[in-house]
């Protein structure tokens, strides 16, 4: 039985068209013997599928990259979808490393989402999370099964669009622990939040991210050398939480920059740089995508629209430069297309894999629907509350029941952006 609802995020829409040309498999090598140097190409947006990995409707080979969850080495297995990553080429286009930072991991002090719904916003330690139908969900308590679950007093991890100023759109949502006390068990480094400082008061020692006011009188000043000022980009890490003034007490205040996917990039001028993601914040020469500043320009090219569409919320892929200045400049902006989308669910019927994460479902009512290199796949099917992370179309098979978030072709097809494998109901 299949059902249909319209609906529209601009969110789902980029991700479901994978937009590859801007992708991140066109590194590009010169010839060191001339005087050029060689191009270092860094693509960054959310992980869709694995197999290896799919970032930015591209597949990327991780056999022999090396992997880095907030900074520190990790495993492959960590990783998921949804999470944003920012991902190094090598000269064969494959991945050399890939690295993961969340936005934050704190928490919980109100949820707006009616029991049964999918989409609505919760205010996260002072940061105002909006969780869409394409947001990827996880639980690693039991008794939280959606998102509509969640409740004050929860410990989450958001990785998503950020302005770095209190508005966070998510791209994947994990309830990690009931409440502080036992998240501080398996996490003795604490809660932690990543923006931009700002009403700083060095006399109470206090700033804010978003909504939230943050002490540091106690805290460790990492990279920190002449202290805090506004507009810096932070990390706050605390184990004692939000006290009885509503502070969030901090325990560490860290500096960050590139090499967590901040806002100061720091790569030579010949570096390419592929982003995936929404814009959240425009100035009158730069946007912000994910967290870094993009300079735009006379020079820069536009495909579907122009630069009057440079608006914030608007999802988009850039292909960009850094300049003589240590500044990313963007050479081409490419809109998303609008698209009728539908949501669809059955059962399947048969697929016709061309690739990895690429071809056709057909569901048992006749629907057709086709699955590209940028379709979200999740698996929510209740397998011992651990489903399969590393999910793709070759993990799919006839009578699965899905629910699928689509557009409509117009040609009695379907284009999918995201897969969810479910139990039926």
């Amino acid at each position: 039985m299949m059902r249909k609802y319209a609906f529209f995020t601009a969110f789902g829409l980029a991700l479901s068209l994978g937009l590859t040309a801007c992708g991140g498999s066109s590194q590009s090598t010169t010839d060191n013997t001339s005087g050029n140097t060689q191009t270092t190409t860094v693509a960054s947006g959310p992980i869709t599928a694995f197999g290896s990995i799919f970032v930015n409707g591209v597949e990327y080979n991780t056999d022999n990259a090396s992997i880095y969850m907030e900074g520190k080495p990790a495993d492959e297995s960590q990783l998921r979808v949804g999470m944003m990553v920012r991902v190094l080429e090598n000269a064969n286009g494959h991945a050399q490393s890939v690295h993961f930072d969340d936005e934050l991991e704190g928490i919980v002090l109100a949820n707006n989402i009616s029991a049964g719904q999918t989409a609505g916003t919760m205010d996260i330690m002072g940061q105002t999370v909006t969780i869409t139908a394409q947001t990827v969900f996880e639980s690693q308590v039991a008794t939280i099964s959606d998102v509509s679950q969640i409740v004050a007093g929860n410990i989450v991890e958001v990785s998503g669009f950020s302005d770095n100023n209190g508005t966070i759109v998510a791209t994947r949502i994990e309830v990690k622990a009931v409440d502080l006390s036992s998240y501080l068990a398996t996490h003795p480094e604490g809660i932690e939040l990543k923006g931009t400082v700002a009403n700083h008061d060095s006399s109470t020692k206090t700033f804010t991210i978003g909504n939230l006011t943050i002490s540091y009188a106690g805290a460790v000043l990492q990279d920190l050398p002449d202290g805090i000022a506004n507009d810096m980009y932070v990390e706050v890490h605390s184990i004692e939480g939000i006290d009885q003034n509503n502070q969030l007490v901090a325990s560490k205040v860290e500096l960050k920059n590139d090499d967590s996917m901040g806002r100061h990039d720091d790569g030579d001028e010949n570096d390419e740089y592929k982003f995936h993601g929404m814009i959240m914040e425009v100035t009158a020469d730069s946007i912000l995508v994910n967290n870094h500043t993009i300079l735009i320009t006379d020079e820069t090219e536009y495909e579907n629209g122009n630069r009057d569409n440079l608006q914030v919320g608007v999802m988009v892929d850039v292909e960009a430069y850094i300049n003589d200045a240590n500044e990313l400049v963007a050479r081409e902006v490419k809109f998303a297309e609008q698209h009728n989308n539908v949501e669809l669910q059955g059962v399947i019927a048969a697929i016709d894999a061309t690739g990895t994460n690429e071809g056709t479902i057909t569901l048992e009512d006749g629907t057709v629907i086709i699955v590209t290199t940028g379709t979200i796949m999740d698996d929510d099917r209740d397998e011992g509350n651990m489903p399969n992370q590393h999910f793709n179309l070759s993990d799919l098979s006839q009578g699965d029941y899905i629910e699928v978030h689509a557009y409509d072709n117009g040609d009695g097809t379907y284009t999918a952006v995201k897969i969810e494998r479910d139990d039926q109901p």
